[in-house]
């Protein structure tokens, strides 16, 4: 393979390791993907099938790009049969094989994370009398730690603390609600595949023969779930590649295990272990820092040091400002002379914080001075509204007993079916030990409901009825979808919001989800098109749906720009509270834990290795709160950074900005962190 002169010395050592388990740490803008699917292609040159193989990454957007790059290697039908996909749509795949196993027929509801924070806050309504203190999220995290540690309701340890109360008293709840609806929320597509492996010897051992190699990329992000799944699909042969960075670990606050990838070789012994450590991505002083920010405080970690493949650059710009306002107007204007004055792209740029917050003030400034911006990770396509409410209406149509979706769309658009009358047909219900759904169908035997509510209620009944006749009847699936739509009155409802205005853009966001039914029955389904399938297919759709944007500026959080790169780079807000967050620092916070600031170190690193050509690194000498002024601490993150690589910075206008001891402060600041 000619392209394989391309790869460097540890590169080549990854692609061409033979057998056995393989641990590849790819520091960042090391390659890491060149070296996946150049591994794969050489397993293909060496007889492997490609059905053989199973690649695994942490979203969608990561298995097309990877699809995309092998069919351009190996070719589209050899990269076809590969399988190329996420933990959570390899998890689809195998609970829809094993229904026979898992005793049920194949039809199953996915529910997504709005979906599962939606049926937790109907189960604080009836559990806990609608107890509006409550944070359902922090609820169902909680919930979310225990199903990926394999604890059923009954065996979650007992705890004090307010919100574990609360969620081992909703867990088995919770459970119920799943199962009555068919249903299985995001956890479940992998710890389900995962414990029926552990249970089931022969259906572990079916799927073991099927693969022949597993590689997954971002280890460090795996959870306990994920490592066990991984584990029960490696057969007898052990050619398990993970490729990963302990250093970039930064997701322990959803689950994700660093330890994982650091305990690698305990978990298969005799791992042959490869460390890329050449960056093709940044100048050599902003790596400096990078490597010196990681080694500095963290107790645990494979070592390796990044070396720059791209030579020496502009150093590493510290800068001091009065306060976060000021900071705001420096990061504007210093954009706008990067623009202007040395002829560079609004694109080029990307402003990152701990918080979204923080985020406010920089879009004020940007606005004031007409920077055009985009803030990174916006409201995907199928989580608006509109058409969630949409899809639910097709996910009762598909599955009657998905009573969240079905309790979404009752009374939307509004049809005479009150809270009252939703809550008596929930009674009827639980009387009966009957589904919701069964019980609406009875509505004429629930007592107390008014006539107006019956009528609405049955001629909801009827639309959908008439849909799922239509639908199983083969029917086109868009256009028996619009005229759902059209029948229970959705589409005039949307039209007539807020004047007209509004609910054109919201009614052509519902017309665009049509357009994808009917691009999914023309060219992207079998010969008889599934509803199910499609609906399943929107609801796995994890990545950002992120629209072309155009040449403006980045603003993102620290966690969502992971994975991404900019010629410039603003990290600002590196003060004690804001990075690390007070959240893990605070001794009052019952969750701190040392482990939690080392992850906010790493999260650091991660902002400072975005930067390709130039690294601006600031923060605010003083912040209010309730309305006090008071003195801010430079993070512990600037401390002991290589004096050598940075230079304090201040523009000529910074006197207007901020104090006029801005820059003699920011001097003293290097003096005492270069002094420890």
């Amino acid at each position: 393979m000619a392209a394989r002169a391309k790869l460097n010395r540890s590169q080549k050592a990854a692609v061409e390791h033979d057998q056995g388990p393989l641990l590849v740490l790819a520091g960042a803008g090391s390659g890491k993907t060149r070296v996946i699917t150049h591994r794969i292609a050489r397993l293909l040159e060496k007889g492997v099938r490609p059905e053989a193989i199973l690649a695994v990454s942490f979203t969608n957007k990561a298995a097309a790009e990877m699809g995309e790059r092998m069919a351009a290697l190996i070719g589209a039908d050899k990269a076809s049969k590969l399988w190329l996909s996420t933990f959570h749509s390899f998890g689809v795949r195998f609970i829809g094989e094993e229904g026979e196993a898992l005793d049920h027929d194949g039809r199953f509801v996915i529910f997504d994370q709005g979906d599962s924070l939606g049926l937790v806050r109907e189960l604080v309504r009836r559990h806990r009398q609608g107890d509006r203190r409550l944070d359902v999220g922090a609820v169902l995290s909680r919930i979310s730690l225990w199903k990926n540690a394999f604890l059923a309701p009954d065996q979650v340890p007992d705890g004090d603390y307010e919100y574990d109360v609360v969620a081992r008293e909703l867990y088995p709840h919770y459970e119920d609600a799943l199962r009555a609806m068919r249903a299985v929320d995001f956890d479940d597509l992998v710890v389900v595949p995962a414990r029926l492996m552990r249970e089931r010897d022969e259906v572990r051992e079916r799927w073991r023969k099927r693969f022949r190699h597993l590689l997954i990329d971002e280890f460090q992000d795996t959870n306990r779930s994920q490592l066990e799944l991984v584990r029960l699909l490696t057969n007898e042969l052990r050619n398990v590649c993970v490729v990963g960075d302990d250093d970039q670990s930064i997701y322990g606050w959803r689950g994700a295990d660093v330890s994982n990838i650091l305990d690698f070789e305990r978990h298969f012994p005799g791992t042959t272990v490869v460390k890329l450590e050449q960056n093709y991505r940044s100048k050599a002083p902003i790596l400096e820092v990078a490597n010196s920010a990681i080694a500095l405080g963290t107790r645990k970690r494979h070592d390796k040091k990044l070396r720059a493949v791209r030579g020496a650059g502009d150093a590493v710009r510290t800068v001091v400002l009065e306060d976060a306002p000021a900071e705001a107007k420096f990061v504007t204007r210093e954009i706008e002379d990067l623009v202007k004055r040395e002829g560079g792209r609004y694109s080029d740029v990307a402003v990152l914080y701990r918080s979204n917050l923080q985020a406010r003030l920089l879009e004020e400034e940007l606005r004031i001075f007409d920077v055009p911006y985009r803030l990174f990770g916006g409201t995907q396509f199928f989580d608006r509204k509109e058409v969630k409410d949409a899809a639910a209406y097709l996910r009762v149509v598909v599955n009657p007993r998905d009573e969240l979706s079905l309790r979404r769309i009752l009374n939307y658009p509004a049809r005479g079916i009150g809270s009252t009358t939703v809550e008596r047909i929930g009674r009827h219900a639980r009387t009966r030990k009957i589904p919701f759904a069964r019980a609406l169908g009875e509505i004429e035997s629930v007592a107390d409901v008014p006539a107006g509510a019956r009528r609405g209620a049955q001629a909801f009944e009827a639309a959908l009825d008439g849909s799922r006749q239509a639908f199983e009847a083969g029917e086109p699936l868009a256009s028996t979808a619009a005229k759902l739509f059209e029948q229970v009155g959705l589409k005039r409802e949307l039209l007539d919001e807020d004047g007209g205005a509004v609910g054109a853009r919201r009614w052509e966001n519902v017309h665009y989800l049509l357009q994808s039914i009917e691009r999914y029955e023309r060219y992207e389904s079998a010969e008889k098109p599934a509803l199910a399938a499609f609906l399943q297919r929107i609801t796995m759709r994890l990545d950002k749906e992120e629209e072309a944007q155009g040449n403006c500026v980045t603003l993102s959080t620290l966690h969502g720009a992971k994975g991404l790169e900019f010629p410039v780079v603003f990290l600002i807000g590196c003060v004690e509270g804001q990075l690390p967050h007070n959240r893990t620092t605070d001794p009052k916070v019952t969750e701190a834990a040392p482990s939690d600031v080392e992850e906010e170190r790493r999260l650091f690193y991660v902002g400072v290795t975005r930067a390709r050509d130039r690294l601006y690194l600031s923060r605010a000498q003083q912040g209010s709160m309730r309305g006090k002024v008071r003195p801010l601490t430079p993070s512990r993150f600037l401390s002991g950074l290589p004096e050598e690589h940075m230079e304090v910075y201040a523009r000529d206008d910074q006197v207007e900005l901020g104090s006029e001891e801005t820059a003699d402060m920011a001097k003293a600041l290097l003096e005492r962190l270069a002094n420890g």
